[in-house]
């Protein structure tokens, strides 16, 4: 169980990144179907992907598991710092 939430914490580590490359470099959009600016809500799905990488990290057993635990963390903490910064200090520009 704890090999699976290594794996899929990864994944979706990735697909987080790739999630805030498409919201950042599109152009405005109506997002009132959220109901929340989208980076706000991929904050949120970063930093549980963030403890879900966290318990993953008891899952290691080979050098393939370590390094994807590993980046599976640093990541969502790159990530999730980038968010913090662009959702509390991006807001002063305006």
């Amino acid at each position: 169980m704890i090999r699976l939430l290594n794996y899929w914490s990864f994944i979706l580590s990735t697909i987080w990144v790739l999630l805030f490359y498409l919201f950042s470099f599109t152009g405005p959009i109506d997002y009132t179907i959220f109901g929340t600016h989208p980076h706000v809500l991929l904050l949120g799905a970063t930093l549980m992907t963030l403890c879900i990488g966290f318990i993953g990290l008891s899952g290691m057993k080979d050098w393939k598991s370590i390094a994807r635990s590993f980046s599976t963390v640093f990541l969502t903490m790159g990530l999730s710092a980038l968010l913090v910064f662009i959702i509390f200090f991006g807001k002063l520009a305006i």
